[in-house]
């Protein structure tokens, strides 16, 4: 099978866990209320504590961001009333496929850029981060405005997706069982793998 149609296939994969774990939050975390604006203030409390909490934490190799990190994504997507399609998913990973043999070739020219350049997925973090901080949903201050705020928070969605291949790539030990979804880092890790060979 192609790598095309490989990377087909786990998108439309990522793109099925994903309704999942929207479909989980809008019955649990989401579910604390039942009128439109007391809703929209759950999902909001929701995006706005994880945010928090992933901003604060450096990437790691043990997955403890994949809980905190779903539920960014679960909910800024409910924010904007919008769900990422396979089309999305696919150039998600393409793009981290792509950016791998990149900054090794930047670390192999330039060795001393290397802490500076840092890992694919420690890379996406800091872009989703300030991503983030730019929506306002950080306690670090934004000077933008509600549209621009939904602009940024739409590019924290990119990056997230982004984030979430490479961390599950880069994840050597990541817990048995968590707590968003049974398909986790090592289930993402599994369908996206054999991709990262044939890029290679």
């Amino acid at each position: 099978m192609s790598t095309t149609n490989d990377a087909d296939r786990a998108a439309e994969e990522l793109t099925g866990w994903f309704g999942d774990l929207l479909r989980l939050c809008d019955a649990t975390v989401f579910a604390v209320a039942s009128e439109p604006a007391h809703r929209k203030a759950a999902v909001l409390g929701v995006l706005t504590r994880n945010a928090k909490r992933l901003y604060e934490r450096e990437s790691d190799s043990a997955g403890k961001l994949f809980t905190p990190l779903c539920l960014v994504l679960a909910s800024a997507c409910r924010s904007l009333d919008l769900v990422p399609d396979a089309g999305q998913w696919k150039a998600a990973i393409e793009n981290v496929l792509v950016l791998g043999p990149q900054l090794r070739e930047v670390v192999t020219n330039m060795p001393a850029i290397v802490s500076v350049a840092g890992s694919p997925a420690a890379l996406l973090k800091e872009h989703l981060d300030e991503s983030l901080a730019q929506a306002g949903v950080t306690d670090r201050a934004t000077i933008l405005d509600h549209r621009n705020r939904r602009i940024a928070l739409g590019l924290a969605i990119n990056w997230g997706m982004r984030f979430l291949v490479a961390y599950a790539l880069e994840t050597t030990d990541p817990p048995e069982t968590d707590a968003i979804s049974a398909r986790g880092l090592s289930w993402i890790s599994k369908i996206i793998q054999p991709l990262v060979v044939r890029a290679a």
